[in-house]
């Protein structure tokens, strides 16, 4: 969650917190121009109410939650659109409508992933997958549907990754792998409950863990070997359905696939090739479009 929610919700705030939560919400960027003695005089509170509520927001103290929301603030500001991430069409559009603003949505969706890519992140996270036995996969939505795709793609070219749609299941899966195993866990978030339990057992085991989380800190984050950014749009809560967040999902996966692939490129194209004609001989086409037109 990004720390702007964590401000607008105000959970588990005292009032002169609350205070302060709303006086840095109203003045935005300007924070980096602030101090705690600052903030204190301007809301009628103190410096160390200030530091108390930076820790309430996960942080050691102001200057350190100051970079994280000022980092934050930038990212937002330059977000781009036309479609409400949140609400992208309304009762009163046509189909067409509709399906032209879910198309701008895609479209807006996959160049904001695109912008908070982090190829450092990404190559970590290739070398991680390339060196383990197994991938295991954890989340605690939909996601993993998603991720199953990603499984199928992966086995094609003789890497195993293990899924488990159960989430009492993933608790005890986790207890099982070992040091040569490698976590992919999925939270947009970064703060669900179960998905945290597992990814505090991979770190005791020191097992690696590839986080697909949200824009900013969280607990996921602070737990992960390296993460991959989703896109950071889309509330929690308040919104017809997850499109951005998913599409996120599906698109970070897919260039793991293709940079995990691009290690061996001919070989993994030889090896999914063989096995493909192996496994799927009976699967036929007259359309030439989706037939080799060169075999």
């Amino acid at each position: 969650m990004l720390l702007v929610e964590k401000l607008n919700h105000q959970m588990n705030m005292s009032s002169g917190e609350k205070s302060i939560a709303d006086f840095i919400l109203a003045i935005g960027g300007k924070l980096n121009k602030y101090s705690t003695r600052n903030i204190a005089d301007s809301t009628y509170t103190s410096p160390a109410t200030v530091i108390r509520l930076c820790k309430k927001m996960g942080y050691s103290g102001f200057d350190e939650f100051k970079e994280q929301y000022i980092k934050e603030i930038n990212y937002l500001e330059q977000q781009h659109g036309d479609v409400d991430v949140n609400f992208p069409f309304s009762k009163d559009d046509t189909i067409s409508k509709t399906a032209n603003k879910i198309c701008r949505l895609y479209e807006q969706t996959v160049k904001d992933t695109l912008s908070i890519m982090q190829y450092d992140m990404l190559q970590k996270a290739v070398t991680l997958i390339k060196y383990c036995d197994t991938l295991y996969v954890f989340s605690a939505g939909t996601a993993l549907n998603h991720a199953e795709a990603f499984k199928e793609k992966m086995m094609k070219i003789g890497r195993n990754v293990v899924i488990s749609s159960n989430l009492n299941y993933q608790l005890y899966e986790v207890n099982c792998i070992n040091k040569k195993d490698c976590a992919l866990i999925i939270s947009y978030s970064g703060e669900t409950e179960k998905t945290l339990l597992v990814a505090q057992t991979c770190k005791e085991k020191s097992i690696p863990i590839i986080a697909f989380t949200s824009f900013g800190e969280n607990a996921l984050s602070q737990l992960a070997t390296c993460k991959l950014l989703i896109s950071t749009r889309e509330s929690l809560f308040h919104n017809i359905a997850d499109f951005s967040s998913h599409l996120s999902i599906n698109l970070l996966l897919d260039v793991l696939y293709a940079a995990f692939y691009l290690q061996k490129y001919d070989e993994n194209y030889q090896y999914k090739l063989t096995l493909v004609k192996h496994m799927e001989s009976l699967r036929h086409s007259t359309n030439p479009f989706l037939i080799n037109l060169d075999e």
